[in-house]
């Protein structure tokens, strides 16, 4: 089902809009549950990668809150690391805009709330962490494959573009072409 489910909140990208519609209450169930849902389930084959950490993985999603984005996302954190969206770093699944891919990528919070308001970390700021959080791959693992493309979501509110901003690494996945072995 995972890669169904990806497809098909690809196709309902291609009816966005920011209001309640029935296509984006559909993608909001998508997002908010089958995907994670099918991401919990997946959570026992990721185990060995997460070693002490894998009993902690938790899986949310957002479509938006309040009126719907353009780049709606599910990610695969732990809580004690990652306590919100907008805090840590994160496994996380973002959708092109126009719906033509599915991105896997790691990427850190690129907002904090400030005096009730929602503002974006500063471009330096995430151009430090990504660059930190690509340091400690390549040290590991001498490389960054085949976590190497840009993610590129074609939003055009400002709140998707601070997501591209905060990807540390990202792999592209045509949405025509998904395999559950790939992915």
């Amino acid at each position: 089902m995972l890669v169904a489910n990806l497809q098909r909140v690809c196709e309902l990208q291609k009816a966005y809009s920011s209001e309640n519609t029935l296509p984006m209450q559909e993608r909001g169930v998508l997002i908010r549950s089958a995907l994670a849902q099918d991401l919990r389930d997946e959570l026992s084959s990721l185990a060995p990668a997460f070693g002490d950490l894998a009993n902690e993985l938790s899986v949310e999603g957002s479509d938006g809150i309040g009126r719907k984005t353009e780049a709606p996302w599910v990610r695969i954190y732990c809580p004690s690391m990652s306590p919100s969206a907008r805090e840590g770093f994160y496994i996380v699944i973002h959708f092109a805009a126009d719906g033509s891919a599915v991105f896997l990528t790691v990427g850190c919070g690129s907002t904090v709330w400030t005096g009730g308001d929602l503002k974006a970390i500063s471009d330096e700021e995430l151009t430090r962490r990504t660059a930190w959080a690509r340091s400690v791959v390549i040290n590991k693992w001498q490389s960054l494959e085949p976590f190497i493309d840009k993610i590129e979501l074609g939003a055009k509110a400002p709140l998707p573009k601070t997501f591209e901003k905060a990807t540390a690494l990202a792999r592209r996945f045509p949405a025509s072409s998904i395999t559950i072995e790939d992915f």
